[in-house]
Formats: structure tokens, C-alpha cells, sequence
């Protein structure tokens, strides 16, 4: 955010504030420190379960070795056959326009 002071003055009483709005923030950041930390435990089984419940529930991030492994494997045969399904159609058409063409020359010749 780009200010724009006309005078000195108003430079000085934006420091000012400025200077009013850290020593806030640091009050209210002592505060917050003081307090006990009997909540600690508490408060990262609330972020394991605010995590958990934002991961996709996929075996991509599960704890079990061979889930993980079958699903990127999963995955991996996924799209391989949807891309061998379009290079297949794609070589089909090429080869019926080019057998085709070839075959109709021949029974076109005399």
C-alpha cells in the first residue's frame, strides 16, 4: 500500500499510529504467550482432525504401503488405457485410410 504524504507532518503522525498498532500487536502477543500450554494436546488433535478432514480420502495418502502402491498402480493403468484407447482409435483410422486406398487401387488395376 503506496502513501502519499504531503508534508512531514503527516509522515510523522502515520509513523505514529503505526508505532500505536505494534505496540497492540505485541501486548496482545505477550498476552497469548502467557497463557498455559494444557491446551497443547488439545489443540493439535483439532489440526490433526481440521487436516484430516480436508485430505481426499483416497489410499494415495494412506498409512499402508501396498494401499499406496496399488493405487498409484490403479492410476497408472487407468490412464494408460484411456491413452492406448485413443492411440488405438487414431491407428485405426490411419490404417483403414491407408489399406483402403491401397486396396482400392488394386482392384481398380486391370
Amino acid at each position: 500500500m503506496l502513501q502519499q504524504f504531503k508534508s512531514m507532518n503527516d509522515l510523522v503522525t502515520y509513523l505514529g499510529a503505526l508505532e500505536e498498532r505494534i505496540k497492540t500487536l505485541e501486548t496482545e502477543n505477550e498476552k497469548l504467550r502467557a497463557l498455559p500450554s494444557t491446551s497443547e494436546n488439545m489443540d493439535r488433535n483439532v489440526i490433526a482432525g481440521y487436516i484430516s478432514h480436508y485430505l481426499p480420502q483416497t489410499n494415495l495418502v494412506s498409512a499402508n504401503f501396498f494401499k499406496r502402491a496399488f493405487a498409484v498402480w490403479g492410476h497408472f493403468f487407468v490412464a494408460n488405457l484411456i491413452v492406448g484407447i485413443i492411440f488405438g482409435v487414431l491407428y485405426a483410422c490411419l490404417a483403414m485410410v491407408l489399406f483402403g486406398s491401397i486396396l482400392g487401387n488394386i482392384s481398380q488395376s486391370p
